[in-house]
C-alpha cells in the first residue's frame, strides 16, 4: 500500500478534476494518473468515471473511500504521535536497590548535573535485573547481578560491614569491633527474601557463628529502625543512610565481606544523548 498514492485518490475525490488536484498536491497531472491507474490495477476495478471534464468517483471508489478517508486519519494520528514523541523528552527510569536510593543516587545524579526528568524505583536487585532486560528500567543501581549477556555493568562503590548499634549502647565508643564481640548481643537481620540475608549468613559462618536473630526486615530502613528503638544491633553494610539515624555504626574486623554495588543498563537500546552520558560519566569514574 502507497500512503502517497491514497492521499491522491482521497483528494482527487474531493476536487474531481485531474488538474486542479495535481496542483493542490504539487505534482504534475500525468503522476496523479499514474498513481490513480495504479491503485486500480492493483484493485482490479476503475475507481473514478469521466463527467465531461471532471472525474466523479465511480461505484466501487465511493465503496472504498471511507476506508480511505480512516486509512488516512489514522495515518495523519500515527504522524502527530511520532512527532510529540519526537519533541517530548525522555524520562530515565531508574531502578535502585534501597540502600542506594536515598543517599548515593540522588548524589550521583547532582554530581552529574542531570536535568533530564526521571523516576526512581526502589527495588530489589533480582527485579531491577529483570525489569532491565524487559525495558521496564532503563538504569539500575544493583548490590549484585544476575549474570547476562544482554546487561552492561561496572561497579561504582565497595560496602564494608559494620554493627549498627542504638545511641548509648556499650559498644557505641569503640572504634572496631569483632564478630564474636558483636554476637553477645540481640542481632537483628536482613529476611530470607532479601538478597542481603545469605551476605549476613556467609560472613557469620566463616567464623562458625551460627546466628538465630531476635528479629528481621526486608528493608534497611526498617532494620535501622528496630536498631534505634532498641531490639538489638545489626552487623550489615555500612550505608549513609545511617548517619541520618540515631545509631552508630562501628567497624567489624573482618576480611570475608565483598558487596559491590553496579549501575547497570541493557547493552542495546533507545537512548537520550543526556541518560547516556550520565553512564558513560560513572562508568569512567569507577
Amino acid at each position: 500500500m502507497n500512503i502517497e498514492y491514497l492521499k491522491y485518490f482521497a483528494e482527487l475525490a474531493k476536487i474531481q478534476h485531474y488538474g486542479k488536484a495535481a496542483k493542490v498536491l504539487n505534482i504534475s497531472q500525468p503522476g496523479l494518473s499514474h498513481a490513480i491507474k495504479t491503485l486500480e490495477d492493483d484493485y482490479g476495478v476503475p475507481l473514478f468515471q469521466k463527467e465531461g471534464r471532471n472525474v466523479s468517483l465511480s461505484p466501487y471508489g465511493q465503496e472504498l473511500i471511507q476506508d480511505v478517508d480512516e486509512i488516512l486519519d489514522a495515518y495523519r494520528r500515527m504522524e502527530e504521535r511520532a512527532a510529540g514523541l519526537r519533541n517530548e523528552e525522555k524520562t530515565i527510569r531508574i531502578g535502585t536497590v534501597f540502600p542506594l536510593a536515598t543517599e548515593m543516587v540522588p548524589r550521583m545524579l547532582s554530581e552529574f548535573g542531570a536535568t533530564f526528568p526521571f523516576i526512581v524505583y526502589n527495588r530489589m536487585t533480582p527485579e531491577i535485573a529483570e525489569g532491565l532486560l524487559d525495558g521496564k528500567y532503563d538504569i539500575g543501581f544493583c548490590s549484585d547481578l544476575l549474570k547476562s549477556e544482554d546487561l552492561e555493568y561496572y561497579p561504582i562503590n565497595e560496602s564494608v560491614i559494620a554493627a549498627a548499634v542504638p545511641k548509648g549502647h556499650p559498644l557505641e565508643k569503640r572504634e572496631t569491633i569483632t564478630l564474636q564481640e558483636a554476637i553477645q548481643y540481640p542481632q537483628i537481620m536482613f529476611s530470607r527474601t532479601s538478597g542481603f540475608r545469605g551476605l549476613q549468613e556467609k560472613v557469620f559462618a566463616e567464623e562458625g557463628i551460627e546466628v538465630k536473630p531476635v528479629c528481621a526486615a526486608e528493608e534497611l530502613e526498617v532494620i535501622i529502625g528496630l536498631v534505634e528503638h532498641g531490639f538489638g544491633i545489626s552487623v550489615l553494610p555500612y550505608m549513609d543512610v545511617a548517619e541520618h539515624h540515631n545509631i552508630t555504626t562501628i567497624p567489624v574486623e573482618t576480611t570475608v565481606w565483598n558487596s559491590k554495588f553496579y549501575i547497570a543498563r541493557r547493552k542495546y537500546g533507545i537512548r537520550t544523548e543526556q541518560e547516556n552520558a550520565f553512564f558513560q560519566y560513572w562508568k569512567k569514574e569507577k
